[in-house]
């Protein structure tokens, strides 16, 4: 099954090291198709993209079920900056995909980010 990974998913080159002083490209050769692919192919984005997306559907229903409760002293902002802190500090993801986890939760959460939070704006990438 294809999987729709949207554009804005963090796609993170692998880095690859090759001894030897002539240029080199790293490269795999992909049983299926007969060609040859980089280290980050469609298949492994999208096992990425799928960790991803259950975080996201998790910290929703977090959000939802603490909002009045244990989240209810602290602004929306507030709560997205200790998740990102709290899934920054796992090996879960890179951090670009944290911080993607992090956008899209407050978008399913209908969360708008002010653009007074220079912080948390700084930390998962949006663009002002």
């Amino acid at each position: 099954m294809k999987m729709n990974i949207p554009d804005d998913f963090p796609r993170v080159p692998s880095i690859t090291s090759l001894p030897g002083s002539q240029p080199k490209v790293s490269v795999r050769l992909d049983a299926t198709s007969g060609k040859y692919v980089g280290s980050s192919n469609e298949d492994a984005i999208g096992e990425r993209y799928a960790v991803c997306i259950d975080l996201v559907e998790q910290l929703v229903a977090k959000c939802r079920r603490n909002r009045s409760t244990k989240y209810v002293e602290l602004s929306e902002v507030q709560i997205l900056e200790r998740l990102l802190a709290q899934l920054l500090g796992t090996d879960w993801g890179s951090p670009a995909e944290m911080a993607w986890v992090i956008r899209k939760t407050a978008a399913d959460l209908g969360w708008k980010i002010p653009d007074r939070a220079v912080v948390l704006n700084t930390l998962i990438g949006n663009s002002k």
